[in-house]
């Protein structure tokens, strides 16, 4: 088993200096598995829920699957969709599962059966549950499409207990002069924040109404202010979302997601941690071992690397990490730091930490 240790430092030679340099064997770091792609929300923001899908992956495959991605040595696990509380049998298989070598297990909802299922997801093994809302109150049921869906959602986030929970929100036209409220709604909940990015080219935004979304000069800087001066992200990380909204041209850096994340989709298909490009497999047919052993795999991933692709958004924070490898190291020792002397000080309400999600939000 390839460890973390020295996978990801050839994962940032191969990337940056030469291909020749990376590792040899797959490992990605965390597995998005697609249990449904249903979803009851009808969002402006995306088309799930202009299709019935049919669920390919049967309970019994879902539960051998979990266990080959914890045989894979991958330590996060993350449900998406789609929405993954629809599965009338997900808490089954999370029960009958070999769960225990997992450090997280993320389900990504949007929060609308959270205060019907509380009870089930308080005694199951997920650790963090991350609720997609776009806005307050308003914005949020207009992006959404449904009314109540805010004050369910919070309501539901409210019952949970001993989760790790996060407000997933894209970062949008439509609410941002809203985002600093919301993260003092997300901290009174005890929750904290991650942002994901709008993004033209993944297959379920395809009918999205971005020219309602995407944001103007004067929301751009709202959102830039927000990210520099409230949540304290990277100079390079903000400076690239900046640009990337104001539409103006963008270095992209080396895109690394077919080493870190492996992608499931709810037809058993296969991705090298990106929707856009061609399955690479499927579990249906095979074990994942085998897909993730395979040389499409590998030749898929490097060409990811150098951006044979239609390119997204999807995990670019990790991308934007990898190249900026020493002043990324210092911002995460002084996050570390900070953590620390908060925690060595008098209990206090939760503060609200913000992340940058590890992909699209379609919960």
């Amino acid at each position: 088993m390839v460890s973390e240790m020295s996978y990801l430092p050839r994962v940032w030679l191969g990337s940056q200096i030469s291909q020749r340099l990376l590792p040899t064997k797959m490992r990605p770091l965390s597995a998005h598995v697609k249990l449904t792609e249903n979803c009851q929300a009808k969002c402006i923001s995306c088309n799930y829920w202009q299709t019935r899908w049919e669920d390919g992956i049967t309970t019994n495959r879902a539960i051998s699957l979990i266990n080959e991605i914890a045989a894979a040595g991958i330590h996060s696990l993350r449900f998406t969709g789609g929405e993954p509380l629809l599965r009338t049998d997900f808490f089954d298989i999370l029960r009958q599962a070999e769960t225990q070598s997992f450090k997280q297990i993320i389900v990504q909802t949007n929060g609308l059966l959270l205060k019907k299922l509380h009870n089930e997801v308080n005694a199951s093994p997920i650790t963090d549950v991350a609720v997609s809302i776009d806005g307050l109150k308003e914005t949020n049921d207009l992006i959404r499409g449904i009314r109540g869906y805010f004050d369910l959602g919070l309501e539901g986030i409210r019952l949970l207990q001993g989760k790790k929970v996060v407000l997933s929100v894209t970062l949008n036209r439509m609410s941002a002069k809203e985002l600093e409220r919301l993260a003092a709604v997300a901290k009174e909940a005890g929750a904290s924040v991650q942002y994901n990015i709008l993004s033209e080219s993944l297959p379920f935004l395809k009918d999205a109404d971005m020219a309602a979304m995407w944001p103007q000069q004067s929301e751009v800087e709202e959102i830039t202010r927000f990210l520099r001066e409230t949540l304290k992200r990277p100079a390079y990380e903000v400076d690239y979302i900046s640009r990337y909204y104001r539409q103006q041209e963008i270095s992209e850096p080396p895109c690394v997601l077919g080493y870190l994340q492996v992608f499931v989709l709810s037809n058993g298909d296969v991705m090298t941690g990106c929707y856009p490009l061609k399955p690479v497999g499927n579990i249906l047919r095979d074990k994942l071992e085998n897909i993730l052993a395979s040389e499409e795999y590998r030749l898929q991933s490097e060409a990811m690397l150098r951006r044979e692709c239609p390119g997204c958004t999807c995990g670019i924070e990790s991308s934007l990490a990898m190249k900026h490898a020493v002043s990324g190291a210092f911002f995460e020792l002084r996050r570390l730091a900070g953590r620390f002397a908060a925690d060595k000080k008098v209990a206090r309400p939760p503060k609200a930490e913000t992340h940058l999600s590890s992909g699209a939000s379609n919960g």
